[in-house]
């Protein structure tokens, strides 16, 4: 549902500006590249009965593009509303964590256990998703927030009849700052910094061994970018 509020939300937004006067507002679109620094720390509360690592904090940094399609109105089109997206995926960590649990019970099993369940855990955020809007400090700098969404994919492995996660989408607030300008009358550039502030991951697990019994784990999540951008300007 938060995905078609944005994607709505975004052609409302064109639409509006895209009824001003020709001489003052702008259709651009064009393609970025980014290298950005995932950084990701939580904790997992594990169900009665098992023992292992709780808390970790993990970073990754990638190289990925993006594209985006923008509305600008104002002296050499400064102001910008736009929509950007970026189709690739990016480690949350650039290592596969392992936790091995202690298991003392299964449901259906009276006597007392001792079986050692080995967990391997990894993520990815894919499907990112940006409506912003830029307003211009001066003939070359700018400053840009947006609402952002992005998905988190967990990638955990568990052996045995151990609990699973699944994946969650979280929204965040973007918030940048740049430079950009014209070469000739139709070539946009783009140098910029950005940060991404997500809400908190939130996951409670299925299929434990232990009917009844769930772990859940929290994680705070945040991104932050360089950038360097080009597109053609009308």
């Amino acid at each position: 549902m938060r995905k078609i509020a944005i994607n709505l939300v975004a052609l409302f937004l064109l639409s509006v500006f895209a009824v001003g006067s020709a001489a003052a507002a702008g259709l651009g679109f064009g393609a970025a590249g980014h290298r950005i620094q995932v950084e990701a720390n939580g904790a997992e509360t594990a169900s009665a009965g098992t023992t292992g690592e709780e808390f970790v904090t993990v970073d990754s940094t990638e190289t990925i593009a993006s594209y985006y399609l923008e509305l600008t109105m104002g002296e050499n089109n400064g102001w910008a509303i736009g929509y950007e997206i970026i189709p690739g995926s990016a480690d949350v960590s650039d290592a596969t964590h392992t936790r091995t649990d202690t298991e003392t019970s299964v449901t259906g099993t009276e006597t007392a256990v001792s079986n050692s369940r080995k967990f391997t855990a990894d993520a990815e955020v894919e499907d990112f998703k940006v409506i912003y809007a830029e307003v211009p400090v001066g003939s070359l700098l700018y400053v840009r927030a947006g609402l952002s969404e992005i998905t988190v994919n967990t990638k955990e492995t568990a052996s045995g009849n151990g609990g699973n996660y699944g994946n969650a989408t979280l929204d965040g607030m973007q918030y940048g700052i740049g430079m950009k300008g014209l070469m000739g009358e139709n070539f946009r550039w783009k140098v910029g910094y950005e940060i991404n502030d997500f809400d908190q991951l939130k996951l409670t697990s299925s299929g434990n061994s232990v009917s009844g019994e769930t772990n859940t784990l929290k994680a705070n999540l945040d991104t932050s970018a360089l950038k360097v951008g080009i597109g053609i300007q009308f």
